[in-house]
């Protein structure tokens, strides 16, 4: 029998607090992303901006203004090749986080059905899928990007800028149907988040390729149409909270830091290992795994 959300999410806290190591994956993503993003602006200032400086007669006395028009024509004039640049970093910083993030999954499987798992997990399990997570993580990307579709027809009534501008009537109709573009597209990856937010646990558990992880989360999903809903607006409303919280603390600037803090150590301790742990139990209970049970184990 199917556990309800209620105990799916109660089960799952149980797992989380008797394996506090499930946090390490996402202390490393941090790190790993705070060195990646210092080591691209370090790789970028050699590449782009020290030889643009170079012909000024001394860089160390520009001012900031000048330092700007100096930052937007070196944009102006590589543009191609910084948007190249960008998405070769991008892909790469893609591989190290479907690494780390294979090795969270992977340790969720281990401690939700032996009822442990060690740091050695996310090592191995990350080793043997980062490779197809990255590409199914490409996809959906690329899937999220092709709805920009539902925002050409709002660019293309736009135009000219300069007639918009003296046509009231002409900007209120272009500015409202770039309106429902940006809506449709909203709504489009709303239901791209829904269809495949189980495809990436689905993957590392069973060890698939990309397609058929794709096909058996979908699969998953609509065969689980209530529940998969029920999880999602769990994960999506602890996000939302998050985030109104955020949005208060804002007005305060001491409360805002202080909230920042507390918001980044709450989520990478607690909230992304449990919606981890979450996620993959609901795949392993909707293919009848057998799972390690606490409440078993405590009776015993």
């Amino acid at each position: 029998m199917v556990e309800d959300i209620g105990t799916l999410v109660r089960k799952g806290f149980g797992t989380w607090t008797g394996n506090l190591n499930l946090c390490v994956p996402f202390i490393l993503k941090i790190v790993a992303s705070v060195i990646f993003f210092m080591f691209s602006m370090i790789l970028f200032t050699i590449l782009f901006i020290v030889p643009a400086m170079s012909g000024t007669i001394d860089s160390a006395s520009m001012t900031q203004d000048e330092m700007l028009d100096l930052m937007y024509s070196v944009f102006y004039e590589h543009i191609l090749v910084i948007a190249i640049f960008s998405i070769v970093l991008f892909a790469i910083y893609m591989i190290i986080d479907s690494f780390i993030m294979a090795g969270a999954i992977g340790m969720a499987k281990e401690a939700l059905e032996k009822g442990h798992t060690s740091i050695s997990t996310m090592f191995t399990t990350g080793k043997r899928n980062y490779l197809n997570l990255f590409f199914v993580n490409a996809l959906i990307v690329l899937l999220i990007l092709a709805g920009v579709i539902f925002l050409v027809p709002g660019l293309l009534s736009i135009d000219d800028i300069n007639i918009l501008l003296l046509n009231s009537d002409m900007a209120t109709a272009s500015l409202s149907l770039l309106a429902l573009g940006v809506f449709l597209w909203a709504f489009y990856i709303i239901i791209i988040s829904l269809l495949f937010f189980l495809v990436i646990y689905v993957l590392v558990v069973d060890e698939l390729d990309p397609i058929t992880a794709i096909e058996t989360g979908l699969s998953i999903v609509l065969s689980n149409k209530l529940a998969s809903i029920g999880l999602w607006l769990v994960v999506m409303g602890i996000s939302f909270v998050l985030g109104f919280i955020g949005q208060i603390t804002s007005y305060v600037e001491i409360l805002s830091q202080l909230w920042s803090l507390f918001d980044l150590l709450l989520s990478t301790i607690v909230i992304q290992p449990l919606i981890t742990v979450w996620l993959t139990r609901f795949y392993l209970d909707r293919t009848e795994r057998k799972l390690y049970s606490f409440e078993d184990y405590l009776l015993d």
